[in-house]
């Protein structure tokens, strides 16, 4: 139970954090004088500035609750790292698509939802490729010391 809750407070503080910068570095990109928690069209659905950063943080807990219990897939140690990746691919992007849909970061047609699925699939990609050339740069590491024990 304890671990759960680890999860859980990993999850949101990550999806706050991550949310905020994003927020933070698009209002600074698009030069806006206020911080918007997302794109104009979905602060406009909303109340007031206060309303729409008030849900996009319990949005951005969401999403990083999906990163953080998705991540558990790993620690599956019958499976082999790639039904591991695949899994992990396949449970956060089943998990992000709605909220990045709630988020209003893309409109809700064909295309755009094509586009969202190759930028998340190569970004995916491009991760998967960094981590596992860092993986295997550690084993390499790994065994040189074992190597130097040994003689």
């Amino acid at each position: 139970m304890k671990r759960l809750w680890h999860t859980l407070l990993i999850g949101a503080i990550g999806g706050i954090v991550i949310g905020y910068l994003m927020a933070l570095g698009f209002s600074t990109f698009f030069n806006t004088t206020y911080l918007f928690p997302s794109n104009p069209t979905f602060v406009s659905h909303w109340s007031s500035p206060l309303a729409a950063t008030q849900l996009s943080t319990l949005l951005w807990i969401l999403i990083g609750e999906v990163w953080a219990f998705s991540s558990w897939l790993f620690e599956i140690e019958t499976w082999s790292i790639t039904k591991q990746t695949i899994a992990h691919c396949l449970c956060s992007y089943l998990g992000m698509t709605p909220l990045a849909i709630l988020c209003g970061w893309f409109p809700l047609n064909v295309r755009w939802f094509g586009f969202y699925t190759l930028v998340y699939t190569g970004a995916y990609i491009g991760l998967w490729l960094i981590e596992m050339a860092l993986a295997r740069i550690k084993v390499i590491q790994l065994n040189q010391q074992l190597t130097n024990q040994r003689s």
